[in-house]
């Protein structure tokens, strides 16, 4: 189940991270361990690659080669449009780590934060609409999206979510902001299961990161994994495939409907459940 959530909530703007601490704080699941959430990210980052394989080819080939004119050709601009929308989170991430974990334990914490990404969807589509394409969009434009995905950092924040929306600020249309977003996904996706990774060979036993389980050896079969990166991975793909034809009609109004409903039954079961923020 966690494999369908991480799935689809990672890739719809509606916070992966909360849904899983959310829905294990619910039922009343053990944290899954980082090995078991470091392979359903590297699940959805390999539905996002899959998906936009000949994007990701174009990007990568753009990227090496070489430097001259490189903001006038179409590929070679995305190549680095790319890159500096994937810097902010990079560094604000590392810097801020330790900050951010307390807030992974507080369920609270992300109800509350999928409230704001309800409001910021709600906002930004009431605001006038671009039309310009990803591989036309400013430098400037790329470090805004970029510092945008650090709401992603926070439980209840939509790293897509936000980032759709810096993409829409910056004059690209609904579905190439969209498109842009899932092309930064890609290598912060591909981050955070390393940076989960890098945490399991430096385990602290009995203690929990980001929520989760750290273990250097997971608790869960090797089967439960499997199965896990899979759903991930299927219904990653799929999530992309039908939000990717569904933004090019429609508007995201939807979306922050459900963060506004979500958020505010989990509140409710929280507080009466005596839950503290």
């Amino acid at each position: 189940m966690l494999g369908v959530v991480q799935g689809v909530a990672e890739l719809f703007p509606i916070s992966s991270t909360a849904h899983t601490l959310l829905i294990s704080t619910l039922l009343g699941w053990t944290p899954p361990s980082l090995p078991f959430v470091a392979m359903l990210h590297l699940g959805t980052f390999l539905a996002v690659l899959i998906y936009f394989a000949r994007d990701f080819w174009q990007i990568l080939s753009g990227f090496f080669t070489g430097f001259a004119d490189r903001w006038s050709k179409p590929n070679e601009r995305l190549a680095m449009l790319v890159v500096i929308g994937t810097i902010p989170l990079a560094i604000i991430g590392y810097l801020l780590e330790k900050r951010l974990d307390p807030l992974y334990g507080r369920p609270l914490v992300a109800a509350v934060g999928l409230i704001v990404t309800g409001l910021v969807l709600f906002i930004v589509e009431r605001m006038p609409q671009g039309a310009a394409d990803a591989e036309r969009l400013s430098w400037g434009g790329a470090f805004w999206v970029g510092l945008s995905q650090i709401a992603g950092l926070v439980p209840g924040g939509s790293r897509s979510g936000f980032s759709i929306a810096a993409g829409l600020l910056a004059g690209l249309s609904r579905e190439q902001a969209a498109r842009f977003s899932f092309l930064s996904a890609g290598p912060a996706i591909l981050g955070a299961g390393i940076f989960e990774l890098r945490r399991i060979l430096h385990p602290h036993p009995g203690a929990t990161v980001h929520g989760f389980v750290s273990a250097a050896a997971a608790p869960e079969p090797t089967l439960v994994i499997a199965i896990g990166f899979l759903a991930a991975l299927i219904s990653g793909f799929f999530a992309i495939r039908f939000f990717m034809r569904y933004v090019d009609q429609h508007r995201l109004t939807p979306f922050a409907i459900y963060c506004w409903a979500f958020g505010l039954v989990m509140i409710a079961l929280l507080l009466v459940r005596g839950h503290s923020a």
